[in-house]
């Protein structure tokens, strides 16, 4: 299920129905002050994304009507502001002084990361296979990756990047992300364009297929 990004008046409703123990349509409609099919879209948006979920709850008189609350998977995008934390946490990795206590971590944090991605593929896909189950699970966590197919390799293009502030801190976070989608797709890639540099997007151009590809991308300096 793909959970669809939260606008301020996404944030506002959910709150408003986690503080509220949950609200009906007609609440919700005061709260935002908008029409009944305004309020139905933007239900309908968060229903079938996982965030809200609709109770029926009997009266003594008149219809049933559907109370709605916020799920935990709604309760989780709630909190999902870590962007300060991410560069907290990475600062103090990266600046530890124990290089192997480093590159450990480094390590457990690429492996976390491309298992995710990753867990989907089968033995038998094709690398242009493989790039599209890769997008379309990276696009269920909030990547909003694309891949191109043309006569060559497949491309991977990020069309905003995903950890702008510890891009601007520290360019290893880009190589992490690049062999993070090396090992997951078990090909190498390369950069063809970095937001960082000032680009539109980010590309990551497979260069080798996986017959050929390093014996092994599954250590934190091979691919």
């Amino acid at each position: 299920m793909h959970t669809p990004p939260l606008d301020p008046r996404d944030r506002e409703l959910l709150q408003h129905l986690h503080s509220a123990g949950g609200v009906d349509v007609q609440g919700i409609c005061d709260l935002l002050g908008v029409t009944r099919t305004a309020v139905r879209q933007r239900i309908s948006r968060l229903e079938g994304g996982g965030l809200i979920v609709a109770t029926l709850q009997s009266q003594s008189r008149g219809r049933p009507r559907y109370v709605y609350r916020v799920t935990p998977e709604g309760l989780h995008s709630l909190g999902e502001n870590y962007r300060q934390l991410a560069v907290v946490l990475w600062k103090a990795i990266s600046e530890l002084d124990n290089a192997p206590v480093r590159e450990l971590l480094m390590q457990r944090v690429q492996n976390g990361m491309a298992e995710q991605f990753g867990r989907q593929f089968a033995e038998s896909d094709s690398v242009d296979r493989r790039a599209d189950l890769l997008a379309e699970e990276m696009r269920a966590s909030g990547f909003p990756v694309q891949v191109e197919h043309g006569s060559g390799l497949p491309i991977l293009r990020e069309t905003c990047c995903p950890f702008p502030l510890l891009a601007e801190i520290d360019e290893a976070i880009c190589q992490l992300e690049r062999q993070v989608l090396s090992q997951a797709l078990g090909a190498p890639l390369e950069f063809r364009s970095r937001c960082r540099d000032g680009h539109g997007c980010c590309e990551f151009q497979v260069v080798q297929p996986p017959e050929s590809a390093v014996e092994d991308c599954n250590t934190f300096s091979d691919c």
